[in-house]
């Protein structure tokens, strides 16, 4: 059968070219994601600034959470870090030379006094003790350590950029106000190929402990080895000693991982976008080989036929087919590896290019993804051959022979009876928004539109038949006979041209639903900050972050009623789901308590932020329902630093994809995590204030606090706003991926049923059809197909919308783009008609007396 299989394939190349294009694509596509979630579990970028120690021990940055022996890991959104006491145990393990423990804080050089906001450097800077350099390659070029408060030494490309010899003052804001230091000397490193990612700067040892604040605790612990000391058995002492403790042991290319903590949020970035596409990416890529590998077998349907006429049977059908599936599969599949690596360097330049990793972390490459492609592609092939294969032999040798061009468009029962249920399934998962506040609900619509676009591909024959009814009559007046003709042709061929409009109506309904959602949700999210904004003024900070001490000197400028600090980072709440661990990430903001209500506006439901403090949070409505809590009832909380606490919940508001999900008091947040920064600060000025001297007072701060950016009431929300659509560009770019290969599909399909219609075209023409008539005919069927495609596409995906903008905005009008809409549409439009009238106007190349006697 095998032989039989690739003579067939090469014999008839051009009838399993769209296979190969599909299982081609299918292959790039899943190879692309594969690597994507290779690279999230692997170490990303190398360590730079702890090269100098062979092994380092920090703190935990997974997160468990376990109920009835059931668990679920989470990365930690921010550092841990180390006890004191666990530093000095360490002293003691055998073949430890030197154990050094590291701090690190926001550090800044400021130069220039007319612009005092102008950084020496524009990397991301960090101070950090001098003991810690002996676990850096950074050696002393000239100078001397610091030794006391108020000296610093300057990595050599930060010197040199402020311009400040040894011996001469530099100003640096730490997490306080600018302050004057004594530069004491100049670190260079050792062997430097490129310039370090971040900008380094060296305190005193205790000086640096009282800036970085961490009361004895230390970000990392260096391990200096003896002479002669293996580092990989010195890891593995260090880890029986530390076992129970909580702490991890980094050793070699682990290490980067605890140096750049934003490298392990891109890690879990990457991971929880494969995460959440791949799946979906694996079944458009099945659903479009499948299709295409059915319409190849039905278009070879009388010759199935003639050989079950001369004897074959129908297991040695079966067996020819699967033969001629794992040949295609297996070819185009391995092939469409090395475009699939290309198409994932694509994408970690699009998700550096929006900040979703930084510039410089390394992809994965290694075989198993390609290995994985490979397989489900073969897999995939297979499947969908069984499937049609046992079509094929279900039908009479005698029936099929005598079987006309044409087809019937009444579906299967089984076929009938599942699309039915999906439509039904679909749409009672859309309308979950309207019943439920919570994540689930969202989510829960998103699925019930794709799970309603493949029951429409179910359904297709009908309702092509039904649409092509209603459409009749304008196609009729626009075309004249050649309409007339299109929809008799449509209406006799219903399954040709519902094969072809499926991927179409794919194409749209996809992209409208993983587009339109979070473009819904970061209007909302842009509407709740407006809307909830108080405060006159938002001030911000262009060196990430605003010192704690900037709130009491806003507070103190005259004309200033309030004045609210805000930090924003991300924590995680549990519960327990059918006796399963769940968690959930939630962005929280800490706030001061005091003057709160004259710049927020969260729209309390329930209880009152008054009551905010140490035990007590308060949570959004959407939170309060995934969670199942109400007011005055306790809640799973998990800080950013791990720690487990169960405060009360005081309040429930309404604005929580504006503010977060979660508020707490600011001193509660900075307890439990490693933002010594503000990030904004609200202010509220007093009646009558003037407001263009309270602007200039409030704009004579950055010369305390160099970087600060005095907003009007609209900061808050422009901030916002920026945030949303980083958020959407960052979901669209996996997306054009997706939406590419749904394209290929679209113009391969559309192709191949368009080219098996040559004799088609060629008994036209001998019954006194021109070329140019048969043209006008097909673009009449193929503006049809479009028109059947857009509608559906875009109806289809417009109740999950609508119930999911109801639920998150209470308005029934979800926020689509014009923009956004019309290029999605246009492009399949586009690709839909040229992939209709281009091979028809070849077809009609070849004389239709040589053309009708072509086989089929």
């Amino acid at each position: 059968m095998f032989d039989l299989a690739w003579k067939t394939i090469r014999h008839r190349k051009g009838g399993f070219v769209g296979a190969f294009v599909a299982l081609l694509g299918a292959s790039m596509l899943i190879t692309a994601f594969g690597i994507i979630l290779e690279s999230g579990l692997g170490p990303g970028v190398a360590a730079q600034r702890y090269t100098g120690a062979p092994v380092m021990v920090g703190g935990n940055q997974t997160l468990e959470v376990t109920i009835d022996d059931k668990s679920k890991e989470k990365s930690l959104p921010e550092q841990t870090t180390v006890p004191a006491e666990r530093v000095r145990e360490l002293e003691g393990v055998d073949g430890v030379q030197r154990v050094i423990g590291e701090v690190g804080f926001p550090a800044h050089v400021v130069t220039g006094q007319d612009d005092p906001a102008a950084a020496a450097d524009g990397r991301t800077s960090l101070g950090h003790n001098w003991s810690a350099a002996a676990l850096t390659p950074y050696d002393l070029r000239e100078g001397a350590p610091p030794a006391r408060p108020g000296e610093v030494v300057l990595d050599a490309e930060l010197a040199e950029a402020a311009g400040v010899p040894v011996g001469g003052r530099v100003a640096v804001m730490t997490t306080g106000a600018v302050q004057r230091y004594r530069l004491t000397g100049i670190a260079e490193m050792r062997e430097a190929e490129d310039t370090p990612r971040q900008a380094t700067l060296f305190f005193s040892d205790a000086e640096a402990g009282e800036i970085a604040g961490r009361g004895g605790a230390v970000d990392a612990v260096g391990l200096l080895a003896r002479p002669d000391t293996d580092p990989d058995e010195l890891a593995e002492r260090v880890e029986e000693r530390l076992e129970g403790t909580g702490l991890v042991v980094y050793s070699g290319d682990d290490r980067g991982s605890l140096e750049f903590h934003d490298v392990a949020g891109a890690r879990g970035d990457l991971t929880e976008l494969s995460g959440a596409l791949g799946g979906v990416v694996i079944m458009i890529a099945v659903m479009v080989v499948s299709s295409t590998l059915a319409l190849t077998v039905h278009q070879r349907r009388r010759e199935l036929a003639l050989l079950r006429a001369v004897a074959a049977t129908p297991k040695q059908i079966y067996r020819m087919i699967a033969g001629e599936a794992l040949i295609i599969s297996v070819v185009a599949s391995v092939i469409g590896c090395l475009p699939g690596v290309l198409a994932a360097q694509v994408l970690r330049w699009a998700l550096t290019l929006v900040g979703v990793v930084p510039e410089d972390f390394e992809f994965s490459y290694g075989p198993v993804p390609m290995l994985v492609a490979v397989a489900i592609c073969v897999l995939a092939a297979e499947l969908a051959a069984w499937g049609v294969a046992r079509k094929a032999v279900a039908i009479k040798p005698i029936e099929a022979l005598g079987d006309s061009a044409t087809e019937t468009p009444k579906l299967g029962g089984a076929r009938t009876g599942i699309g039915i249920f999906l439509f039904l399934l679909g749409t009672c998962a859309s309308l979950l928004p309207l019943f439920f506040g919570s994540i689930f609900a969202v989510a829960g619509a998103g699925s019930g539109a794709l799970i309603m676009v493949i029951s429409i591909l179910l359904l297709g024959p009908p309702v092509v038949t039904a649409a092509t009814k209603l459409l009749a009559g304008r196609v009729r007046n626009w075309f004249g006979v050649h309409g007339f003709l299109a929809v008799a042709n449509i209406l006799a061929n219903s399954r040709r041209l519902a094969t072809g409009i499926g991927p179409l109506v794919l194409a749209i309904g996809f992209a409208s639903v993983q587009l339109f959602i979070p473009t819904t949700t970061a209007a909302a999210a842009e509407d709740e900050a407006t809307d909830g904004t108080l405060s006159n003024y938002t001030i911000t900070s262009s060196t990430g972050g605003i010192s704690p001490t900037a709130v009491e000197d806003v507070l103190a400028a005259e004309g200033v009623e309030a004045a609210t600090a805000v930090v924003r980072t991300q924590l995680y709440a549990s519960t327990s789901l059918l006796d399963s661990p769940e968690v959930f990430d939630y962005q929280v903001q800490g706030v001061s308590p005091a003057g709160l209500e004259r710049n927020l506006d969260l729209g309390v439901t329930s209880g009152s932020v008054r009551d905010l403090g140490r035990d007590t949070v308060a949570i959004s409505g959407g939170a309060a329902s995934t969670l199942g809590v109400s007011t005055g009832q306790p809640i799973q909380l998990h800080y950013p630093d791990g720690t487990h606490a169960r405060p009360t919940v005081a309040a429930i508001y309404d604005r929580g994809l504006g503010f977060g999900d979660v508020t707490v008091p600011l001193d509660t947040l900075r307890e439990h995590s490693s933002r010594v920064l503000d990030d904004t600060i609200l202010v509220r000025s007093t009646p009558g204030a003037d407001g263009e001297a309270l602007t200039a007072r409030l704009q004579d701060l950055a010369k305390r606090y160099p970087g600060l950016e005095v907003l009007d009431e609209t900061g808050l929300s422009a901030a916002q706003q920026e945030q949303a659509s980083a958020s959407t560009f960052t979901s669209a770019i996996p997306l054009m991926l997706v939406f590419g290969y749904i394209a290929i599909a679209v113009a391969n399909t559309l192709v191949m049923t368009t080219l098996s219609r040559v004799r088609e075209f060629a008994l036209l023409r001998l019954v006194g059809m021109t070329s140019g008539q048969v043209l006008r005919m097909m673009r009449a069927e193929a503006s049809t197909a479009v028109v059947i495609a857009v509608v559906i596409g875009s109806l289809v995906p417009l109740l999950p919308l609508v119930t999911v903008s109801i639920g998150l905005t209470g308005s029934p009008i979800p926020s689509i783009p014009l923009w956004m809409y019309l290029g999605i549409v246009g492009l399949t439009s586009l690709v839909g008609f040229l992939s209709i009238m281009l091979p028809a106007k070849l077809a009609l190349r070849s004389r239709p007396v040589d053309a009708i006697g072509l086989r089929e």
